[in-house]
This record gives structure tokens, C-alpha cells and sequence, in this order.
């Protein structure tokens, strides 16, 4: 299984669960290698108020992860793709917002 797939499925497993410390417990061991790769993106996965643009930016920054592993793009421009994302999100919304 990969990372991205680690991803998708401990989401759709959270999906109206009630989070426990012994549910956190054993999705740690279900998905160690997501949670050895980053603590902190493991519990902003886990956490219930884990918005629609947080999976967003949470996706990309796997996907960029996996490439860069692969060797298919540097880390300098898997930065770029990520903070694009993070652009596009928070930042522009609020530009438009500003403009009206």
C-alpha cells in the first residue's frame, strides 16, 4: 500500500467516528509509515475538524512527497507545487474577498 493510499483509506475510516485514544492507538499501528513521515500531518488527519482544505493541501504534500522520492521532480519544485496550493486556498480567496 502507499503513502497516498495509507492517506485515503485512514480518512475514509475516520469518517463520523467518534476519535478515542485506543482508535488513535490502532491507527497508528495501521498506518505507521504515515505516521512515522510526520507526526503532526497524522494528527491533522485524525482531528475531527480536519476541513475540506486542509485534505487538500494534506494531498498534495503526499503526492510532492512521492515524486520526490521517485526522483520525478526536486524538492525545490514540490515546494513550489505546494505553496501553490496553499496560494490558491487561502490566499486568493482572501485577495477576491478584499476586491468586493
Amino acid at each position: 500500500m502507499t503513502l497516498f493510499d495509507d492517506y485515503k483509506n485512514m480518512h475514509n475510516e475516520l469518517v463520523n467516528k467518534k476519535r478515542t485514544p485506543k482508535l488513535k492507538q490502532e491507527l497508528q499501528k495501521k498506518y505507521n509509515k504515515l505516521f512515522v513521515l510526520s507526526e503532526k500531518l497524522f494528527d491533522k488527519i485524525y482531528d475531527i475538524n480536519c476541513s475540506s482544505n486542509d485534505l487538500l493541501i494534506i494531498e498534495k504534500m503526499i503526492k510532492m512527497k512521492i515524486e520526490n522520492d521517485k526522483g520525478n521532480i526536486t524538492k525545490l519544485n514540490a515546494d513550489k507545487a505546494i505553496g501553490e496550493t496553499l496560494c490558491d486556498v487561502y490566499v486568493k480567496p482572501m485577495l477576491d474577498k478584499n476586491k468586493k
